[in-house]
């Protein structure tokens, strides 16, 4: 297919923008043209809230929508640049390489598709022989102009000469008009569309510097609110913990004065009975003693008689 004629992407600003997959990305915001040939070469999606430059390379546009030859994963990984509405050389190399097109400057001093190049080149071709035409308008018109001073000077006819040198001066502001028109980096819009693209008081798109601190700013944010919820979760849970054990502290406490007191009058009975088999085994001993006496006397007594 090519880059999409002049007039039909006049009326792209405002239509939505779909890759080749179906995906829906944005917007139209401006189509940039090629400043020698005058297609259509690239269009401004609004994506995401920032704006990225879509190749027109194979695109169609119809009902509202333009279908590109590209993927979103492409647009939005695409090089950043800016809210400048024109492109350097540079710009559109990155570009190409990004999106894998082959580029040629041989249709154009900015570069082009090479797959369009033969369209590029024959638009070219037409740009560059009305240039041509225009600059031989010129030479003649200079030619004329002082073919009519001399003989302006010889025959001293100085209306021919006035008419001639009027000629040659509409002859260069015509080429002025031609060039300045070729060098028209943009489709011309109406103005609503043309502020409706630029779009003055939108904030300009973030740079990459500007997205990756925001995502650093954002995880520390996280960070310090995942630190504070779990204070805040788990200092009941502490609470609860030295609760807990204090309770059982107290309940130890009671238990060891429970035994105590249970076991005083046990140990006090206990230490009673032991004091009464003492002085029971030791009247048994008085009076095992008393019968032994007893006993070794009649023995006596029996063995005197």
């Amino acid at each position: 297919m090519g880059l999409p004629a002049r007039d039909e992407a006049r009326e792209w600003v405002g239509w939505t923008v779909v890759d080749r997959e179906g995906t829906e990305l944005g917007a139209i915001t401006a189509v940039l043209a090629d400043e020698a040939t005058g297609r259509p070469e690239w269009v401004y999606v609004e994506v995401e809230g920032a704006s990225a430059v879509v190749p027109a390379l194979d695109a169609d546009g119809s009902g509202g929508r333009v279908t590109v030859a590209v993927t979103r994963a492409q647009v939005t990984t695409a090089p950043s640049v800016g809210g400048a509405r024109e492109l350097s050389t540079d710009q559109e190399a990155d570009l190409y390489r990004h999106y894998g097109i082959e580029s040629s400057n041989a249709a154009s001093e900015t570069l082009l598709p090479a797959g369009a190049a033969g369209t590029g080149a024959a638009a070219g071709t037409g740009a560059a022989a009305g240039t041509g035409a225009a600059a031989g308008t010129e030479a003649r018109a200079d030619t004329a102009a002082n073919t009519a001073a001399a003989a302006d000077t010889v025959s001293g006819s100085t209306g021919r000469g006035t008419v001639l040198a009027a000629g040659a001066l509409a002859a260069v502001a015509g080429l002025g008009v031609v060039r300045a028109r070729a060098r028209r980096a943009a489709v011309r819009q109406p103005w609503p569309r043309r502020l409706w693209a630029r779009r003055p008081w939108a904030p300009s798109p973030p740079s990459p510097a500007d997205v990756l601190a925001g995502q650093v700013l954002a995880v520390s944010a996280r960070t310090a609110e995942g630190a504070r919820h779990l204070g805040r979760t788990a200092a009941p849970l502490v609470v609860a913990a030295a609760e807990s054990a204090r309770h059982r502290a107290v309940r130890a406490g009671e238990e060891v004065r429970h035994l105590g007191r249970a076991a005083a009058p046990l140990v006090v009975a206990a230490a009673e009975s032991a004091r009464h088999r003492a002085v029971l085994g030791a009247e048994e001993a008085r009076h095992l003693g008393a019968l032994a006496s007893q006993a070794a006397v009649a023995a006596m007594a029996r063995a005197r008689s």
